[in-house]
């Protein structure tokens, strides 16, 4: 999982970057892949084996039929430097089609212009983080990556009702994903790595009175799972591992006459396998010849 860093762009002239860029305009502007700079932390996808194959399904698809002029990337103009300022294009939307187009292009696919749409006049950073998941037109985000964009959003001042009307969620889902962002490295590493879901993650920090508790537990829960053959922490590792002995003699002892202990342990016992003895003395059964009916 990436850490939210802090991003703060100044407005930029538009028609001054495409020009610097020599970009062409029709319905949209044509830009060179490589005029088009990325924001340093601004992508919150976590770059694991499934981004890397989508990045891989991508250029795929643009190699065979080019890239989809439908889609186009999506910038933001930002004055850029100091002594010598210049307005340049930073990309806001489109971050996986930008980089496998980058490789096919370092593979040797000719690859000259990509559309780019920019943003009006008058976006502010809020709005670029919330078009991270409103606007996205590719693969949706995950949870995990939803919570990163939240914590920005708090960050640029929003309030958790704001951030759910605008992202088009509930509040109280984005109160558990700025749960699940304000979580330590190792919890969040544990999602980012698909070794516990979001939504297991953010049940543990509920129940947990610290972080670290939390954090022992899913590791506890890691270990039992991979002691069992499974990869992750399901919902099934987090729930108690129930005695149905136990339940069953106590739903013995709460509806049933004490003459039919005898009998009912004899049913626990074939339906649990447990030792027919242990059952009956859990009932209070003595003497073999009573335990065995």
């Amino acid at each position: 999982m990436t850490t939210t860093p802090e991003i703060d762009l100044t407005p930029g002239n538009v028609k001054a970057a495409m020009r610097a860029v020599e970009a062409k305009s029709s319905d949209l502007w044509k830009v060179k892949p490589q005029d088009v700079r990325v924001i340093e932390g601004f992508n919150v996808r976590t770059e694991d084996a499934e981004y890397l194959e989508h990045i891989a399904q991508i250029k795929k698809s643009i190699k065979e039929n080019g890239f989809r002029q439908d889609k186009p990337l999506t910038g933001y103009v930002a004055k850029e430097g100091v002594d010598i300022v210049s307005d340049v294009i930073y990309l806001t939307d489109g971050h996986t089609r930008l980089r496998a187009v980058l490789e096919l292009i370092a593979e040797g696919t000719p690859i000259e212009v990509l559309p780019v749409i920019v943003t009006p006049a008058g976006t502010s950073m809020a709005d670029l983080c919330v078009g991270l998941v409103t606007s996205n037109s590719g693969k949706a985000l995950r949870p995990h990556e939803i919570a990163e964009v939240c914590k920005r959003l708090t960050g640029y001042g929003l309030e958790e009702e704001e951030i759910a009307s605008r992202l088009g969620k509930s509040e109280p889902y984005i109160r558990d994903l700025l749960r699940l962002a304000g979580a330590g490295k190792s919890i969040k590493a544990m999602v980012a790595a698909g070794q516990v879901n979001a939504a297991n993650a953010i049940k543990v920090l509920k129940k947990a009175k610290s972080d670290s508790e939390a954090t022992q537990t899913l590791r506890d829960k890691l270990e039992a799972a991979r002691n069992r053959g499974k990869g992750k922490v399901t919902t099934a590792t987090l729930q108690p591992k129930r005695d149905l002995v136990a339940d069953g003699v106590a739903w013995i002892r709460s509806n049933a006459a004490s003459p039919m202990y005898s009998e009912l342990a004899g049913l626990l016992s074939h339906i649990t396998g447990a030792p027919h003895a242990d059952i009956a003395a859990r009932l209070g059964l003595v003497g073999a010849g009573e335990a065995n009916g």
